[in-house]
């Protein structure tokens, strides 16, 4: 599968006529061009993939910071990178085929419930998005990665910003809580199939 695009501008014509999108995308581009980044149209996110979401979450809380004249550089680079795990945590057949190590932690048991994807992913992204993208990002950045799945993770964003990602992550997710069976797979809990390739399968 080809998954790589050098014309992400006009891949996104779903909101590349909205107000401000050049000035989000000229923040953004650095990331959405990297070969890392767009792997992430592999890694399943429910019904979407995390390149969606992670775009969808970006560009939405671009738009809440400018509104309040916040720190929209920090709400473009958290907002793309809150999701940036090292893993695919929800099964994709494309990824056995391009790069497994990708599925380690799909196949991996957990030991306990602190252990699960919904509980770990924005730690691990943080440290991921420091690995791939040292020049953009920065603490400030990291933290609002780090804390956006409060109340999940203990810690609370500290920063306004990162509330900002928080609140806009979870009502953009929040149509899964309305369907009770994705639930465990919303935490990272995998729900019983009858083969592999139907695993959190809609």
């Amino acid at each position: 599968m080809n998954y790589y695009s050098k014309d992400v501008y006009n891949d996104l014509k779903n909101i590349n006529k909205c107000s401000f999108f050049n000035e989000w995308y000229s923040i953004a581009e650095p990331i959405l061009l990297s070969d890392e980044f767009q792997r992430r149209k592999l890694f399943r996110h429910h019904d979407d993939s995390v390149w969606d979401h992670s775009i969808d979450v970006s560009f939405k809380s671009f738009l809440v910071a400018k509104f309040y004249k916040l720190d929209v550089y920090t709400a473009t680079i958290a907002g793309l990178l809150h999701d940036f795990y090292p893993y695919a945590w929800q099964y994709n057949k494309d990824l056995e085929t391009l790069d497994k190590k990708y599925l380690k932690r799909y196949h991996q048991k957990h030991k306990s419930i602190k252990e699960l994807h919904g509980f770990v992913h924005a730690k691990e992204a943080s440290i991921n998005a420091a690995k791939y993208f040292p020049n953009l990002v920065n603490p400030k950045i990291l933290s609002c990665i780090e804390t956006h799945m409060f109340p999940l993770n203990v810690k609370p964003p500290i920063y306004l910003e990162g509330w900002v990602i928080t609140g806009v992550d979870k009502k953009i997710s929040v149509r899964i809580l309305k369907n009770v069976p994705e639930l465990p797979s919303y935490v990272g809990l995998k729900k019983k199939a009858k083969t592999p390739n139907t695993i959190l399968q809609k």
